[in-house]
């Protein structure tokens, strides 16, 4: 897990120090996000939950149900900020 989380902090700096900011997120789930692009989003409802719009899945604690985050279920995101 330790080399995981390193190859993935090389390839995006936004997991490495920096303000988190919360952001709003389907009903028992809570998400926050980092600059340039990140985002984590944990499910902690009994039901899949919506993935953010623009996000591209890198890295998930299980396997998507449906395509979505299952219950007790996090997920790492890189997000494209809309215009």
């Amino acid at each position: 897990m330790l080399e995981l989380y390193r190859t993935a902090r090389r390839e995006h700096p936004a997991l490495g120090d920096g303000t988190m900011t919360w952001q709003d997120a389907t009903e028992g789930a809570l998400s926050f996000s980092r600059e340039p692009g990140f985002a984590c989003l944990v499910n902690l409802s009994a039901e899949p939950c919506v993935l953010p719009a623009r996000a591209e899945l890198l890295l998930t604690s299980g396997p998507l149900e449906g395509g979505w985050p299952g219950p007790d279920q996090a997920v790492w995101l890189a997000v494209q900020r809309g215009s």
